[in-house]
């Protein structure tokens, strides 16, 4: 399937949350862009600022405490940061659909799973009940769930955790969005339900030609579905490539400290995992330099004193390192060309 445009731009996208203890800097500057049909991970440990990113593009985080300090959200044109409430209801659902992190928390416990289908069916497409309630069935049914008449007037208890999956992907593609955002849609899941749902949002992408943000910190998941691949920490983008550039070519440490994370298969001897030392960094207080710097072993003086830029390795892979800068000493990578 050939992108035919850009339909998403973030540029520098600055997000904070005021709390008792201060000012808390969530994104300091975040760019990426996202192609019609185009499936983008993006990927880092948890509170890199991931789920906040996607949030803020819905505009969903709550606003006091948090607020937009600065930056663009483009779709199709517009800046959606600058939308109101009312402005961004017509895009959510229509527009753009998001899968929550956790089924269980996103579905009203209260409800029949028809109403909650349905609700932005009747809300966006002006349809009558009935036909939103056979649109209804006809998505249970495309997201397989079995006896879909009989199931949509039961409740969320009545699923299992799969299955509750499946029903909140179903309310997400109700009005056919352009774009999905999936905030780690395969979390709490066994493995072989893992791979339902991210077979599950291949088809939906082929079929509806769908652009789809995923949400993920499993790299094994990423090397599966993405094509293009955004490595996040501390708030701020590290490192943008291409999936099969990122797995095989990765230029920052911290990427490289996450593919060390991952257990593999060819390894001949069994040996314990590796993790990255230290904690993620204080966003009350952030660090004049390289965020990462605290816990790289290849950091240099400059890194803890100056922001790097990004550095251009290929057309479509950037890092921001200064391990890439022409006076840097290059490092041996710790891994190459190991498979997940």
């Amino acid at each position: 399937m050939s992108i035919e445009k850009e339909i998403l731009n973030v540029k520098n996208l600055q997000v904070s949350f005021d709390t008792y203890a201060g000012e808390v800097n969530v994104l300091r500057g975040i760019n990426f862009h996202l192609n019609k049909g185009e499936s983008l991970a993006i990927v880092g440990e948890s509170g890199s600022g991931k789920s906040v990113t996607v949030q803020t593009v819905m505009k969903l985080i709550p606003m006091p405490p948090g607020k937009i300090k600065e930056g663009k959200i483009i779709y199709n044109s517009k800046n959606i940061a600058e939308l109101s409430e009312k402005e961004m209801q017509n895009i959510r659902g229509r527009k753009i659909g998001m899968i929550f992190q956790n089924p269980m928390s996103s579905l009203n416990p209260t409800m029949k799973i028809g109403k909650q289908i349905t609700e932005s069916i009747l809300l966006h497409q002006k349809a009558s009940k009935k036909k939103a309630m056979a649109k209804a069935v006809e998505l249970l049914s495309l997201v397989g769930i079995p006896n879909p008449e009989k199931r949509i007037k039961q409740f969320p208890h009545q699923f299992s955790g799969g299955m509750q999956q499946r029903v909140v992907i179903a309310i997400a593609i109700a009005c056919n969005p352009e774009i999905l955002i999936a905030d780690e849609p395969t979390t709490a899941l066994d493995v072989t339900i893992q791979a339902q749902i991210l077979e599950l949002m291949r088809s939906l992408k082929s079929r509806f030609n769908t652009s789809i943000i995923l949400i993920t910190h499993d790299l094994g998941v990423v090397s599966e579905f993405a094509e293009r691949v955004v490595v996040m920490y501390g708030g701020e983008i590290m490192e943008e490539a291409k999936a099969k550039d990122l797995f095989f070519k990765a230029e920052h440490p911290y990427t490289w400290g996450l593919m060390n994370s991952m257990p593999r298969f060819e390894d001949e001897e069994k040996k314990p995992l590796q993790s990255i030392p230290g904690t993620p960094p204080d966003l009350l207080k952030p660090s004049p330099g390289c965020p990462f710097a605290p816990r790289c072993i290849y950091a240099m003086k400059i890194c803890r004193k100056k922001k790097p830029t990004y550095f251009k390795i290929s057309e479509e892979h950037i890092c921001k390192c200064w391990l890439q800068h022409d006076d840097a000493q290059k490092p041996e990578k710790p891994f190459l060309n190991r498979k997940l």
